[in-house]
C-alpha cells in the first residue's frame, strides 16, 4: 500500500528533484562555454558564401542610394523607366540574396563562426549619371568575384551553380543599365 504524504510534505521532494535535475546544468556553467563543447569548425565553402552574401547586400544598398536619387527632388519622376528599370534589377538582387542566405543554416556548420556580415554602405552618387555607371562597375566586379569562386576548391556543386546563376545574372544587368542611357 502507497504511502500518502501530507501536501506540505510533497513540496520538499519535489524541490530536491528539481534541484537534482539542475546540478549538471549548474556544474557545466561553472566550466563556461567549454561545458557545451568544441563549437563546430566551418564548413568550407561558408567564407564563399558569406562573400558572395556580403557582396549582394552591398550591391542592394547601391540601388536602394541609386533609387532615393531618382525619387528626390529635384529628379522626381524625371526618369521613369530607369526608375523602373532599377527597380526591377534591385527585386533580383534581393531574391538573391534571399537564396544566399538561406543557405546559411543558424546553429550549424553551415553557418558556424559566422556572425553577422559587416558591410560598409558605398558613398552615395551625387547624380543618377554617377549612380548608373557606379552600379555598372559593381555589377561586372561582383559577377567577375562570383565566376572565381565558383571555381574555388570546396564549393559544393549546388553552391557552384547558384554562384554562376547569379554570376550570369548580374552579367545581364551591365548592358541593361548601358541601354538606359543614364550612363
Amino acid at each position: 500500500m502507497a504511502a500518502h504524504f501530507p501536501r506540505h510534505a510533497r513540496l520538499p521532494r519535489r524541490l530536491v528533484l528539481a534541484g537534482t535535475a539542475a546540478l549538471p546544468l549548474l556544474a557545466a556553467g561553472c566550466r563556461g562555454t567549454m561545458a557545451l563543447g568544441t563549437p563546430p569548425q566551418p564548413a568550407p565553402d561558408v567564407g564563399i558564401l558569406r562573400a558572395a552574401t556580403a557582396t549582394e547586400q552591398t550591391l542592394v544598398l547601391r540601388y536602394q542610394d541609386a533609387l532615393r536619387l531618382l525619387r528626390a527632388p529635384p529628379a522626381a519622376g524625371a526618369e521613369p523607366e530607369l526608375n523602373a528599370i532599377l527597380a526591377r534589377l534591385l527585386a533580383e538582387h534581393l531574391q538573391h540574396l534571399r537564396q544566399l542566405r538561406s543557405r546559411l543554416i543558424p546553429g550549424s556548420p553551415r553557418a558556424a563562426g559566422s556572425g553577422p556580415l559587416h558591410v560598409t554602405r558605398p558613398a552615395a552618387p551625387a547624380t543618377t549619371s554617377q549612380a548608373v555607371t557606379s552600379l555598372i562597375s559593381a555589377e561586372q566586379a561582383a559577377s567577375d568575384q562570383l565566376l572565381r569562386q565558383v571555381a574555388a576548391p570546396g564549393v559544393p556543386a549546388a553552391l557552384a551553380q547558384l554562384l554562376a546563376s547569379i554570376s550570369a545574372s548580374e552579367a545581364t544587368h551591365v548592358p541593361v543599365l548601358r541601354r538606359s542611357g543614364a550612363a
